[in-house]
């Protein structure tokens, strides 16, 4: 067994539930602060979708401010949030929404705890962050893996450290809106490919199976839901995506997003992330999406070439009735026809957006062996005759049909 302790940070406490926002200003009251200035989109503030924020602080002793920014940010955006946040005796910050709200936040926090100076050297030069001032993350249902992983992005340029991960996320299904319902499904795959592509190694160590686990269950048991089939779509939404007020399904898309920002910094130096992002300027869809549809493929490889032992990915998956049924040395199988077959169903839902090769992704056959001997430099382990062979299978489906996976497994079992 391997016992190299493979290296994830996970600083936040999240929150998730019913009502989760009322914690919010006694947990930052434990950081020291009084006065947290809450950044968010125009759009957020202008329609009144912070009310809940302001009855969760009603009566809690601390006062926050409201700094609504535009959707499309640069450094001047960052200088007059710092002015206001300055100006305003502010002493904590709280993001409402993800993508670029979060990063802009994560700039003000490190400005906030040391300088402005300090922040350009940063995103000009590079280094790591170690100090911000207290920082909560009140998410909507457009989040991703990377608003709550220890990085930002600014300009294209990039800061890293364990200090840019939230101290707090607060998951709240009254504040879980969202513009972009495809987006929801582009995360729900990026998510799943995140936890799962450690798997690529064989067995995963013991510190890091409860955040894989848990991200993964979770992704099954939010994303899947949410996208049942509707009965009359409004006009420009995908028919899948359900917007009731049970909300369980989208606490759960939620939490997988959280989960997952602790394992990003790992699941980047994997083969599926290494090429989805070599792979990414060649194609119609995000890295994250790539990475999914790569993912079944590499694992397969990993197990039939590489002689991985996958078994433990099934227990990951949540499917403990197919666990209980599936003996162990056919385990690995079963899991990969698994994610197989939720990777079909999701390119079902979203009605053939998504892509379950790379030839659907749109992908030009003579553009993959471009990236192998890059790929193979960068990734440990990898040859790039081995991953050339990888990406041609991917490429076309490997000759079998996606559609078909599930159905001949269970016919070998049977």
């Amino acid at each position: 067994m391997n016992r190299n302790v493979t290296q994830f940070v996970f600083p936040s406490k999240i929150g998730a539930g019913t009502r989760a926002m009322e914690h919010l200003p006694y947990d930052l009251s434990g950081f020291g602060a009084v006065r947290p200035m809450v950044v968010c989109l125009e759009s957020v503030d202008a329609d009144g979708e912070l009310t809940p924020l302001e009855d969760a602080f009603r009566g809690s002793g601390l006062t926050f401010g409201v700094y609504a920014m535009e959707a499309t940010p640069t450094m001047e955006t960052v200088r007059e949030a710092w002015t206001h946040y300055h100006e305003g005796g502010y002493d904590a910050l709280i993001a409402v929404g993800g993508g670029v709200v979060m990063d802009v936040a994560k700039c003000l926090a490190v400005a906030g705890a040391n300088t402005p100076d300090l922040l350009r050297e940063l995103l000009h030069e590079g280094g790591t962050v170690s100090k911000t001032v207290p920082f909560a993350w009140v998410p909507t249902l457009d989040a991703t893996c990377g608003d709550s992983a220890p990085r930002a992005c600014l300009g294209g340029k990039r800061i890293n450290g364990t200090a840019l991960s939230p101290n707090i996320i607060a998951i709240d299904p009254r504040m879980l809106s969202s513009r972009d319902p495809y987006a929801v499904a582009e995360a729900g795959l990026g998510a799943l490919a995140t936890a799962l592509c450690p798997y690529e190694k064989g067995e995963i160590h013991g510190l890091i199976r409860p955040y894989v686990q848990l991200s993964v269950r979770q992704v099954m048991e939010g994303l899947l839901p949410l996208m049942q089939p509707r009965e009359t779509p409004p006009k420009g939404a995908l028919r899948w995506f359900r917007k009731e007020k049970g909300r369980e399904e989208e606490v759960a898309h939620v939490t997988a997003m959280a989960v997952a920002g602790s394992l990003e910094p790992g699941a980047k130096k994997s083969l599926t992330f290494g090429l989805a992002n070599a792979l990414a300027p060649l194609s119609r869809v995000s890295a994250e999406v790539l990475a999914g549809v790569l993912l079944p493929w590499v694992l397969n490889h990993a197990h039939e070439q590489k002689g991985r032992d996958l078994s433990s990915m099934l227990r990951a998956m949540g499917d403990m009735e197919r666990l209980c049924a599936t003996p162990e040395p056919q385990r690995t199988k079963a899991g990969l026809a698994l994610l197989q077959e939720k990777i079909n169903r999701i390119w079902l839902a979203t009605e053939t957006r998504l892509p379950r090769t790379l030839e659907e992704a749109g992908i030009p056959r003579e553009g993959l062996l471009e990236c192998c001997q890059g790929v193979a430099s960068a990734i440990e382990g990898w040859d790039s005759q081995e991953i050339e062979a990888l990406l041609l299978t991917a490429y076309e489906g490997g000759g079998v049909h996606p559609e078909m996976l599930e159905n001949s497994y269970m016919q070998e079992v049977v």
